[in-house]
């Protein structure tokens, strides 16, 4: 499965690892159980009510599989997306020799890109997929396009944490006027010192807020007349030119 050859079965790694813990619970509890039945031992009234109650649990719970909402909560749709636009951005982002722009602009033009992808799929109608929660299926333009944006939406996080993680090596730069000294040092008696904010939140949003703005403006391109390949990351320039004192 996959659009234009790209994609396979996707899952959640966080469903993969409560199916394990799930086994694994079973798995425990079989073993108690085994271990309390050479101690214990039941008379037949005794055998008779735990059955009727047993009986009584299984019609009347609420109980969910814990595998039946993990696959109600999964968006697979969305997360073969993600893991497709990472897969596009890992060919041009290489050996951490990029910026906060270049992460902007490859996120940018992996949307573009699968955009693209998605809409020529569905060409001829549905696409099939085959999820390894949720089975094979059939998806609609708008079914397909709503997990891409989930997916951008995902990506936004991921420039978001990269974004902080390049401000706190920023901070770290000059240790004696780091936030960590400021915070842990010493301080003359009867003195006090401003702290500098570790994270500079407004530069963050800034960065999302440009992203959003992208991605609005190349749906609306894409839509009109006269789209051309590329338009993402050239909408994403033209904005970032205009907003260049503020992410410099």
């Amino acid at each position: 499965m996959g659009v234009n050859g790209i994609g396979s079965n996707y899952c959640y790694m966080g469903a993969a690892t409560n199916h394990v813990q799930e086994k694994m619970t079973v798995k425990d509890a079989g073993r108690k159980t085994a271990d309390q039945s050479a101690k214990l031992s039941i008379s037949d009234e005794g055998r008779n009510m735990l059955r009727e109650m047993t009986s009584r649990f299984e019609h009347d719970s609420d109980y969910i599989n814990a595998r039946e909402l993990t696959i109600q909560n999964t968006n697979e749709v969305a997360w073969e997306h993600y893991t497709a636009m990472r897969g596009i951005s890992s060919q041009t982002l290489k050996d951490g020799n990029y910026n906060v722009e270049d992460v902007m602009k490859s996120i940018m033009d992996t949307y573009e890109t699968r955009y693209n992808e998605i809409v020529k799929a569905h060409e001829n109608g549905d696409r099939e997929v085959s999820y390894e929660l949720t089975g094979k299926r059939s998806l609609t333009l708008d079914e397909d396009l709503a997990g891409l944006d989930e997916a951008y939406k995902m990506r936004l996080a991921n420039l978001e944490g990269y974004i902080t993680c390049q401000q706190t090596n920023k901070s770290f730069e000059n240790p004696d006027s780091s936030w960590y000294f400021h915070k842990n040092g010493t301080q003359d008696e009867g003195k006090t010192h401003d702290k500098p904010r570790l994270f500079d939140t407004e530069y963050r949003d800034t960065a999302i807020s440009i992203m959003e703005q992208a991605r609005e403006m190349f749906l609306a391109a894409f839509k009109g007349f006269g789209y051309k390949k590329g338009a993402a990351t050239s909408i994403l320039s033209d904005i970032l030119n205009e907003a260049f004192s503020i992410m410099d």
